[in-house]
Formats: C-alpha cells, structure tokens, sequence
C-alpha cells in the first residue's frame, strides 16, 4: 500500500473471478474518486467553456485544461496518487508518459510506486521514446496520460513500445471523455468520465455559429 493511503479504502470484498479483479477494482476507485475529482477540476478553474480545436482534431465546447492542475502542486500530487493506486495492482517495471502532458504525472506516479520513468514525444510526425532513456531492461510498462478524447496518441506510444518489444499492461488519465471508445487492447483505467460532445469542423455547431475557435496550448491562439 502507498505511504499516505487511507487503509481499508480497498476493503471491500470483490465477489468477482481473479482475471475480472484489476476492472472490479477500477469500477471501485472511480466511483470514490468522481466527486473529488471533480472538485479539484472546479477549484482550479480547469473546465473551460468556449469553441476549442482538441489534440485530436475535434471541436468542443468544453476544455479541460490540464495546465491548471498542474500549476497547483497539491493538486497534481493528489491526482498522481489517485493514479498510482490504480495502477499498483499491476505487474510492471516502467512507467511511460506522453509529452507534454502525461511527462509530470507519469514521473510522479513512477516516484509513487518506485518504477523507472521514460516520456514519449513526437519527431518527424512519429511518436517514440525521448532518446537518452535505456530500455534494455524494459519488458511490461503503463501509461499515464491526462485527458483522453480519441485515445490516438496513447494507441501511437502503444505502437511504438510494441515495437520495442514492450508490453503495456494498463493505461491511466485524469479524465476519459471518449463516451467509452477508447480501446488500447489493455485495461484503460480514469478517475474520472465525462461526456462532452465534440464534433468534427464540418458537423460543429459553434463553427455555424461563427463563434471564435481557439487551439488550447498554443498560447490560446483563435485560429
């Protein structure tokens, strides 16, 4: 058990077959975890209402800026440890997170359950490993990302440790707002689920509203 963890948040007796035990303890931590992690998102100003480009190339009215957690020290080290618990029942030996977003919350989570940390990032339009890391000795690692819309990067840093001969045990985030379309082929773990229309530019409403679109990360810059 984590150091600062409340003993017997997990004593529940799970009426469930071993192989069903990992999703039985996920439906539990998430349904503990949703109202203060909507509290923290609240508190922090992190839900933003507007005309937004996400990552994936989708517009939504509704933002959830990271950044805002991640500002605040105390929060980001309580969601890294709401994280960790979810993945402490998992077998593995590194722990991956996508830049830039995943990289704190990854880190902290690997410092939490004391596993190896490597982040991901993009060069030349392909996702890879930061060179520099050695993952020679890597075999079976999870990864830990912020918000997940489409899940298309964390499926681009799956490939990519695929490729390495690595084996991804379990993906974590803060917030899953894929309506339950993310598939990774691995358990998909989120403290929190939140169902928030996005739509592709020709079918988005806010564009035939002409309100003004904006690209979060990019210095809020209306496109």
């Amino acid at each position: 058990m984590l150091p600062g963890i409340l003993p017997g948040k997990f004593d529940i007796e799970l009426q469930v077959a071993s192989s069903d035990e990992a999703h039985a303890r996920e439906l539990l931590a998430q349904q503990q975890n949703t109202p203060e992690i909507r509290n923290i998102l609240i508190a922090n100003g992190a839900i933003l209402e507007g005309h937004f480009l996400l990552t994936s190339g989708k517009h939504s009215g509704t933002y959830v800026e990271k950044i805002r957690l991640l500002q605040d020290p105390a929060a980001a080290a309580k969601i890294c440890r709401l994280l960790a618990e979810l993945l402490e029942p998992f077998d593995f030996d590194t722990v991956v997170g996508p830049a830039y977003g995943g990289i704190v919350l990854a880190f902290e989570v690997a410092r939490l359950l004391g596993r190896n940390f490597v982040f991901s990032q993009r060069k030349d339009e392909r996702m890879t490993i930061r060179s520099g890391f050695d993952l020679s000795g890597v075999k079976k690692a999870v990864v830990v990302e912020d918000i997940i819309t489409t899940g298309g990067s964390v499926r681009e840093v799956i490939a990519c440790l695929s490729e390495r001969g690595i084996e991804v045990q379990a993906v974590a985030g803060i917030v899953d707002r894929s309506g339950g379309e993310a598939d990774f082929g691995c358990p998909f773990l989120s403290l929190l689920k939140m169902d928030i229309p996005a739509w592709n530019a020709e079918s988005c409403p806010l564009c035939a509203s002409q309100v003004p679109l904006t690209r979060p990360g990019a210095s809020d810059k209306l496109l």
